[in-house]
């Protein structure tokens, strides 16, 4: 299952100010996504699947995905992931997006039992937002917060 570009309408999105993912956003997310264990994986693509609001942050170095029903914020029907603490860094990437000769690091976390947040180092350049990231290094970080994984 590949995680979605479009997150809701764009009738939802214009009214709740969501964001439609640039190229270079949904390949490093796929990236993410792509670079965890078999179980948690099926998970957070269900979740991913389950979700119709994705925000860019003011700073645009961080996007944060939502489900909402009826104006709020639910993880109802959504599974969850079982991990200790309320917040745990899932995956981190180093990838290069196009031409561009500065490397980009992200990073996908939970809250709560739910893949949450990707941040990234840097502000995307105009012109990465049109490119994939090719990874180049990968950090299995839910290691750490996950026992049976």
């Amino acid at each position: 299952m590949a995680v979605k570009r479009e997150f809701g309408t764009w009738l939802s999105r214009l009214l709740q100010g969501g964001v439609k993912l640039s190229e270079a956003e949904y390949s490093i997310v796929c990236a993410l996504v792509d670079a965890l264990p078999t179980e948690l994986k099926s998970v957070v693509e269900a979740q991913f699947a389950g979700y119709n609001l994705v925000f860019r942050e003011v700073d645009q170095r961080a996007l944060n995905f939502y489900l909402k029903k009826g104006g709020a914020v639910t993880t109802s029907g959504l599974p969850l992931l079982s991990y200790k603490g309320t917040e745990a860094p899932l995956v981190r990437i180093t990838a290069k997006l196009g031409t561009s000769s500065a490397p980009l690091h992200a990073v996908l976390t939970a809250v709560n039992g739910r893949a949450f947040q990707v941040t990234l180092d840097r502000r995307l350049l105009d012109r990465e937002h049109l490119e994939r990231a090719h990874v180049e290094h990968t950090v299995q970080a839910w290691r750490s917060n996950f026992a049976n994984s």
